[in-house]
């Protein structure tokens, strides 16, 4: 297999089975095969490519070229190949988990839900093997509108208001203040490619640097910046298929995969002249992950809390690359993935606990370790991560955060992301101990046979996830080198 082929695969690959899905809807096991076997071969594409992009190889596929020097493109490099092959995977578990769900809760429409979790997925591909500004933002409003459907899928009023929310955020992020960027950056460069050390090194003035470096971090919404974060609260009711997509696999890591190929890419160098923006942006972020951990303390709701648990662990992203260091940067790609490993886990041990127990309220978890041993192991293992215990991939990701915050004279910044860490602990830490070491509930299970395969695998597997850091940590610091330029 080639790599340009392996790139358009993973590119065409997931809107193809939404078309399959919604042609061949009956029988559902012969749906639910269409959805998790083209999950799995874009997987299989993913994990290609990571290994030629490891080797040095890369590729590019130009679609289009609307205007002089920027193209509608696509390319192979580390930084995406490593998050390609991250959501990829999640992914695959995710549509099996997925399929397990619409059977349990006997979902209405689920071809239609399944259909736009592929088409979500597509568009994160597309965000994460973007070769330029332009097919970045492309993609982005790909990701909106594949995403938009999935919060209002329900219906109601209820989630209708939710959709609006998400959509109205969102847009306005994007077409307000990122596509503004986007603009100048051109008029600046002449070109939209992102280049590793920066295209904007070395040309741009400390205004400018300034202007940019707001324009980009607010117009990037999906990464939940304040106050452009209300969309990750709307998504929170929507159904837990679609959380499970807009928190783990799709919206959220492509705002973090967005951020960090403006930081590394379009930056780099340049985020030197910034200094007055990345000290306001840094102090936003920082207080924002402590307030969000708080907020998450509050909520009873388990979507509700991990929705908020979600955007403090994501602003954490955020601080990483704003303290323009290449041991920052590499922080936050950590971050990406540990987010990403730990609230697929955690979601989607949510919905199976739902869809078996009908429990969904932090009151109603007491015990149900007990009777869901392997769910709730997943759980405690997600929730380790996120509060960043060793050995899970959240603990390498906050030593490294913590490690480069001190290296750039900003201990302050490290002690805000250690409290966020200790405020995660306050909302996670005692919930997973009281369901594993509560007394069982008598009546735990709404259905007889309890929770299907489909439904505890898929916990199972993206747990383990959180622990394969531990290996991967110095061989990823390789494999992601070449995008990291110091600050000059």
């Amino acid at each position: 297999m080639s790599l340009e082929f392996a790139l358009a695969f993973m590119l065409i690959g997931p809107a193809a089975t939404a078309l399959l899905v919604l042609a061949l809807s009956r029988p559902p096991g012969l749906r639910d095969v269409v959805h998790i076997g083209g999950a799995l071969a874009v997987a299989a594409a993913a994990l290609f490519v990571a290994s030629a992009a490891g080797q040095g190889e890369t590729a590019r596929i130009v679609l289009a070229r609307p205007l002089p020097n920027v193209d509608l493109a696509f390319s192979i490099e580390p930084l995406g190949a490593l998050m390609g092959a991250l959501i990829s995977v999640l992914g695959f578990a995710h549509a099996a988990h997925a399929a397990g769900i619409v059977r349990a809760t006997q979902e209405k429409a689920p071809a239609r839900l399944m259909a736009f979790l592929s088409l979500a997925l597509a568009a994160a591909m597309a965000v994460a093997f973007s070769a330029n500004l332009f097919s970045l933002f492309v993609s982005y409003q790909a990701l909106i509108l594949a995403t938009f459907p999935l919060v209002a899928h329900r219906g109601d009023e209820d989630a209708r208001r939710a959709a609006r929310t998400y959509l109205a955020t969102l847009l306005a992020g994007s077409i307000g203040l990122l596509l503004p960027a986007l603009v100048w950056t051109y008029a600046i460069a002449g070109a939209l490619d992102f280049q590793p050390g920066g295209m904007l090194a070395g040309r741009v003035d400390t205004f400018t640097a300034n202007a940019l470096l707001v324009l980009f971090v607010f117009g990037i919404g999906m990464a939940a910046t304040p106050p452009l974060h209300r969309w990750l609260a709307a998504s929170s009711n929507a159904p837990n298929p679609a959380v499970v997509s807009i928190h783990a696999v799709t919206v959220l890591p492509a705002g973090g995969i967005g951020l960090l190929k403006v930081f590394a890419l379009v930056f780099g160098g340049a985020l030197a002249e910034a200094r007055i923006a990345s000290f306001a942006l840094l102090v936003l972020v920082g207080v924002g992950m402590c307030v969000a951990a708080l907020i998450a303390l509050s909520k009873q709701d388990l979507r509700e809390r991990l929705s908020y648990s979600c955007m403090a662990q994501s602003l954490a992203v955020a601080m990483g690359g704003l303290l323009a260091l290449p041991v920052g940067l590499f922080a936050a790609a950590l971050q990406v993935v540990a987010l990403s490993c730990a609230a697929a886990t955690l979601t989607m041990a949510v919905g199976t606990v739902a869809a078996a127990t009908g429990r969904t309220s932090v009151a109603d978890y007491a015990g149900l370790g007990r009777v869901m041993p392997w769910t709730f192991a997943g759980f405690a293992l997600a929730s380790a991560s996120m509060i960043g215990l060793p050995p899970f991939s959240g603990a390498w990701a906050k030593l490294w955060l913590i490690t480069a915050a001190s290296a750039a004279g900003l201990t302050w910044a490290a002690g805000l992301a250690a409290l966020a860490a200790v405020l995660t602990f306050a909302h996670l830490g005692p919930l997973a101990a009281h369901a594993l070491a509560g007394r069982a509930p008598t009546d735990a299970f709404k259905r007889p046979d309890g929770a299907s395969i489909l439904l505890a695998a898929p916990v199972i597997f993206s747990a383990a996830a959180t622990l394969w850091l531990l290996l991967l940590a110095d061989p990823l610091a390789s494999f992601l080198a070449p995008i990291w330029t110091p600050a000059s």
